[in-house]
Order: structure tokens, then C-alpha cells, then sequence
């Protein structure tokens, strides 16, 4: 499955990218939901959606144990919750110049990325395509995530508030020592496993097929991750509605109401 190089790659470079059990069929299911689920519109180059669907073959995916089992040796925890989840397309745009987001999306302190369990969320990105070079990939910057755990780790305001899902733009960063911005390539099937407080952010689809992937993220069953409000009511009746369509034995994912 995993091993421990592959946690303190986590833990030093925020991401690592393996193989999984999921079967192929499994896989062009899932991207065959993502077709009916994410329609390019207006020729836009993105397409998402966030915590609002109930398609059989991504259901299938979330309720994987493989999912879970990954986030609990991530952790360093005995049990995680389900937290979120996310469905990309990133569609080409041939003849476009390269460029790319740069953010992050969750805080934590170093305590809390060092501790046992670990306090921060661990985020699935599962490949439903190849991610080649010119296929969309998510550009990222090694590490930055340690030294802005460090940072705000001296914020005292933030000390009732972390960790909490927020999204932050690279400019709007502290001004710390960051590596340079490399590319995850990734096999359709493969999953990158990362923490979102490090810099990273999408890429333009130079190719000419769509990039598609489904995220699922977990966090220790004692560790409460804040949420913006309007993301935190869409998270409790999405978690209701999978209480209800999850099978029996799965249900157990989900944090109870």
C-alpha cells in the first residue's frame, strides 16, 4: 500500500504519487461520470463540482477502504473521517501559453503536521487520465508547507482557528523561502496523496484530452477542520445523504450527525 518513505515524503515534500487497487474499469467509470457530470461550457477551461454528487461509480470510489486505510498511516491516526470531495475536469486549450494557480487552501501549525495524530487534512487526488506535461498537471512547490506551518505556528490570533480550510493566494503568502514550482505526472489510476497547505495550484491544458480527477479527503476522527460556513452547511448534508447511500459496512466513514 504505503510505506514509511513514502509518509516522510508527505511530511518533507507535502505529496507523493502510487499506484492503487482500483481496478481500470472502475477508473474509465468514474471518468465516464466526470463526462456526464462536468460538460465544458462556453468553452471555459475548467469544470468542477464540489460535494453534490451521487453518480454510483464516484460513490464507488469514496467508499474504497483503500481510501481510508492510507489516510489513518498519513495520520498517524486509529480512525479517520470522510471530509470532502471535489470532481475536475481540466479541458485542453491547444495553442494557449503555459501558466498556472499558486495558492493554498488549508492552515496548520507545525505541531500539528508533527503530532500524533497529525491535525490537518490528507487529500486523495485520483487520476481518472493521464497527467502528462502538457495534460493540465498540478504544479507544486516542495516543502512549502513546512516553513508556513512554522509561520503560523507564532500567529496567536489564529490559535482557536487552525486548522481550518482557507484559501490563500502565493502573493498573499508570507514572503518565506519556497522551492521552485514542479509538475505531479500521473498515471490514470495512480493517486497523488497531499496536504493542500503547501503552494500549488492548476495548470492550463496545453494538450488536446481533458485532465480529469476526483479528490477525497479525510482528517482524524478528534482533529475538527474549520470550514468556511457556506462550504460547512453544503459538508453536513452532503455527509447526511451518503449516511444514507453508502454501503452498511462503509457507513462508518462518515462522522455522525
Amino acid at each position: 500500500m504505503i510505506d514509511e518513505q513514502d509518509i516522510q515524503r508527505f511530511l518533507e515534500d507535502g505529496a507523493f504519487t502510487v499506484d492503487t487497487p482500483i481496478s481500470t474499469d472502475r477508473i474509465t467509470a468514474a471518468a465516464e461520470a466526470l463526462d456526464r457530470l462536468l460538460p465544458q461550457k462556453d468553452g471555459r477551461p475548467r469544470s468542477g463540482a464540489t460535494c453534490n454528487y451521487d453518480d454510483p461509480a464516484l460513490i464507488d470510489l469514496i467508499q474504497d477502504p483503500f481510501f481510508e486505510q492510507v489516510a489513518r498511516h498519513v495520520l498517524d491516526s486509529p480512525a479517520v473521517y470522510f471530509f470532502q470531495t471535489a470532481i475536475i475536469t481540466a479541458f485542453p486549450q491547444p495553442g494557449v501559453e503555459f501558466s498556472f494557480d499558486q495558492h493554498v487552501d488549508t492552515q496548520y501549525t507545525l505541531s500539528d503536521l508533527d503530532g500524533s495524530p497529525r491535525r490537518l487534512t490528507c487529500s486523495f487526488f485520483l487520476w481518472l487520465s493521464d497527467v502528462a506535461a502538457d495534460q493540465a498537471p498540478m504544479m507544486y512547490r516542495p516543502g512549502s508547507h513546512r516553513p508556513l506551518a512554522a509561520h503560523w505556528e507564532t500567529q496567536t490570533d489564529l490559535v482557536d482557528e487552525i486548522p481550518r480550510i482557507i484559501g490563500i493566494k502565493l502573493a498573499d503568502l508570507p514572503d518565506l523561502n519556497y522551492a521552485e514550482p514542479q509538475p505531479l505526472l500521473a498515471k490514470a489510476g495512480q493517486v497523488s496523496v497531499l496536504t493542500t497547505g503547501m503552494v500549488h495550484g492548476a495548470s492550463v491544458n496545453t494538450g488536446d484530452t481533458p485532465r480529469k480527477a476526483m479528490v477525497i479527503t479525510f482528517h482524524d476522527v478528534d482533529v475538527p477542520v474549520g470550514l468556511p460556513e457556506v462550504q460547512e452547511v453544503t459538508k453536513r448534508k452532503y455527509d447526511a445523504m451518503l449516511r444514507n447511500i453508502l454501503s452498511p459496512e462503509r457507513r462508518h466513514i462518515v462522522r455522525p450527525s
